[in-house]
């Protein structure tokens, strides 16, 4: 299959056509260089009755990309379920935990209606779906203009309730409760090693009640889990199905990044287990680093595509941005550099219905070739040259990857009622190696079991207080071959495997295999700390008395000090660190240390007993002296001359070099490029020659390539 660089906007959603538009705009689309244009094509809108199909839209559309030489991704909308769906089968509608039956309707960005659509596990709701796929591809599938199938636009339960809560988790209605019942049959083989794991005494499946409450944690991981494995297994039907009707045109879907803060495990899915079904991955790639490294770390190889650009964000209540040439390039260019292969823009017309309208499109609100639209324009004008080059670009390898579990995310969600605390870990690790200029990604559970890349040296698990058995024992074996590991507090303090607390912590035979255990564990705020934080918004009502009782006071923040006097900034928990042969780091004044590096057999084990990726954004000059640390003992080398918040990214193909480069220092940066021949800076038009100066403003990113390349044409 073919992968282009693609390059364009989203153009039409019904029920706003603006047909007298059409014929303009795309040829307007071509003229100013951009080849791709992307539609959507709605279940509601075109599938009107059982077997009555309007595709008139559709039809003229395609032929006019065809006519204009623009490739299209047809964008397949499943959420938005036709009324007839609803009248046929009344049984069909999602059911939140509390019994509220959800009921269709239009919202912000499905104004037609129907949202969020039928239950997932509904079989006659799924055959209609399916007829849907069947009708759309089979029309479209031999198109000249056919380019690619967008089979999910941004997967979730139901984006009413995307924040996560007891009462609004989904679906509770009957066809998913036998649905979850096999799922557990499947796990568990029998009803006694069900009762043994969750704590039961069924006596038969029908006993089992769904999962509501989130402090017995294995059961509600086991229904949350289930419902990542619907929303899978809905996915790989529609994949399955478009591609047994079209094998030419890649088919993908795209989510908007699990990086649990809108997006989350609890109410969205898991885009490891959603990339495998791809033939490329897509998303909605906008924060830089997390969101790009996201798509590319779960995609595992396969080109990848930021195909809903926010940069024109906005609301009938604010109105959007103007953009330069440069604001394109700032947000693109560290994409480019973290592999990201193409952009679509959200979208061309700017909204007429809604609360998003008149935002989000690239020409002005009266359809204007404005300011932005010309700099859309430009910056493809500029990079559209060295577009095929980039595709086959690939970049260095990374040294260092930051664990992720769907199942210890939602158990820190049970824990805490949110997922704030995991999110700040995992994003303060991910900004503070980004900024250090450091090649890394994500992993998951599945990934260290069947064996980390080579290239990974360095393994950082935040907040990762439940692992299962076999995650574990890979991440003892992983360490003895060589490995360096840095984890916090409690690590695998909760057994996954048995459904039960261990005793010994880090749990799971963690402690034995590396020689090392927590003592003295206990909650910041019983230390008596002031600080700023408070730790018990989310505790239970006994806890609380408990605490009010016994007057308990002191804060959330745990300062620590470094031997080289630095502080170092922990939070929410606290344990000391004892084993033979450990090198103290950072301790509280009179005890033990708190934090500590340990030799395991060939690899090492950076241990600390708090929090410490969750206060990188409060500042924590010790923690970065520590990563600095990790990255020596685990051989990685940094480049020479770049000052932390300098970022660039290498991408090889074949004999050439390309460099996207980044300042988020905050100041003018002035660097040392490591290149070996000249190179001009595409945006800047600046020229580099070997350790040469290359000037970055604030914020300021450019896109380095060959001299020599540059001179055979002209932007």
């Amino acid at each position: 299959m073919e992968f282009p660089f693609i390059y364009g906007a989203q153009y039409y959603r019904a029920p706003t056509p603006d047909i007298r538009f059409w014929e303009h705009d795309l040829c307007r689309m071509a003229e100013n260089g951009f080849n791709h244009v992307k539609y959507w094509a709605q279940w509601r809108y075109s599938h009107r009755a059982p077997d009555a199909y309007v595709f008139d839209d559709l039809d003229r559309l395609m032929d006019l990309a065809a006519e204009n030489g623009l490739g299209v991704t047809i964008n397949v909308i499943y959420d938005v379920g036709p009324s007839w769906v609803f009248r046929e089968y009344p049984d069909c509608k999602m059911v939140t935990a509390n019994g509220q039956i959800v009921e269709p309707r239009a919202v912000i960005c499905r104004q037609i209606g129907g949202y969020p659509g039928p239950c997932f596990n509904h079989s006659e709701a799924r055959d209609a779906r399916m007829a849907f796929t069947r009708a759309v591809v089979g029309r479209y599938a031999d198109h000249p203009a056919m380019s690619m199938w967008d089979i999910w636009n941004e997967p979730e339960s139901c984006l009413l309730f995307r924040k996560p809560h007891e009462h609004t988790l989904l679906c509770y209605c009957p066809n998913c409760r036998r649905a979850f019942l096999e799922w557990l049959k499947a796990k568990y083989s029998s009803i006694d090693s069900l009762n043994r794991v969750w704590g039961r005494c069924y006596g038969d499946w029908d006993d089992v009640e769904l999962p509501r409450d989130r402090s017995t944690f294995t059961d509600m991981i086991d229904w949350r889990l289930f419902c990542l494995d619907t929303l899978a297994l809905e996915a790989s039907s529609r994949i399955s199905l478009a591609k047994s009707i079209d094998s030419e045109h890649p088919v993908y879907l795209h989510p908007v990044p699990n990086t649990l803060d809108a997006f989350n495990t609890m109410t969205c899915v898991d885009d490891f287990q959603l990339a495998e079904y791809c033939d490329c991955f897509a998303g909605t790639t906008n924060g830089v680093p997390i969101q790009p490294l996201q798509t590319t770390a779960a995609a595992n190889g396969r080109v990848c595509y930021n195909v809903e650009s926010h940069l024109r964000a906005g609301s009938t209540g604010m109105y959007p941005k103007t953009l330069s040439v440069q604001d394109f390039a700032d947000a693109f260019i560290p994409q480019i550099g973290l592999g990201i292969r193409g952009f679509l823009h959200w979208q061309y017309r700017a909204e007429t219905l809604g609360m998003e309208s008149p935002a989000w499109g690239l020409l002005d609100v009266d359809g204007s070739e404005g300011t932005t639209y010309k700099a859309a324009s430009e910056f493809w004008e500029r990079i559209r040259p060295v577009a095929d080059l980039l595709l086959q670009a690939s970049p260095d390898s990374a040294q260092v990857a930051i664990f992720k579990s769907s199942s210890n995310d939602v158990f820190n969600w049970c824990m805490n009622g949110n997922l704030s605390e995991l999110q700040s870990g995992i994003d303060g690790y991910t900004r503070l190696l980004y900024k250090k200029n450091v090649q890394l990604t994500y992993v998951n559970d599945r990934m260290l079991v069947d064996g980390l890349p080579a290239s990974v040296r360095l393994l950082i698990m935040p907040g990762c207080y439940a692992l299962d058995q076999r995650t574990a024992d890979a991440l003892a074996v992983w360490v003895a071959a060589g490995g360096t590991l840095l984890c916090e507090a409690h690590t695998g303090a909760y057994n996954l495997t048995t459904g039960r607390h261990e005793i010994e912590i880090p749990g799971l035979g963690l402690a034995s295999a590396f020689g090392l255990r927590e003592v003295g564990a206990t909650a910041v705020p019983h230390l008596g700390i002031a600080g700023d934080a408070d730790l018990t918004e989310a505790l239970p009502d006994d806890v609380l008395k408990a605490i009010a009782a016994f007057g308990i006071a002191g804060g959330d923040l745990l300062p620590l000090e470094m031997r080289n006097g630095e502080r170092f900034w922990g939070c929410s928990r606290y344990a000391e660190v004892a084993g033979d042969d450990l090198e103290p780091i950072a301790s509280r004044p009179g005890c033990g240390p708190c934090v500590g590096i340990k030799k395991v057999d060939g690899g090492r084990v950076v241990y600390i007993g708090t929090l410490a990726g969750a206060m990188y954004e409060k500042g924590n000059p010790g923690l970065s002296t520590l990563v600095d640390q990790a990255l020596e003992l685990c051989g990685i080398q940094r480049l020479c001359g770049i000052p932390d918040g300098v970022r660039i990214d290498r991408l090889h193909a074949d004999d050439i070099d390309i460099m996207a480069v980044s300042n988020s220092t905050g100041g003018v940066a002035h660097i040392k490029v490591p290149c070996v021949e000249s190179m001009v800076g595409l945006f800047s038009e600046q020229i580099i020659q070997p350790q040469s100066e290359l000037m970055l403003m604030p914020g300021q990113a450019d896109l380095l390539v060959p001299e020599a390349i540059r001179r055979n044409w002209q932007p």
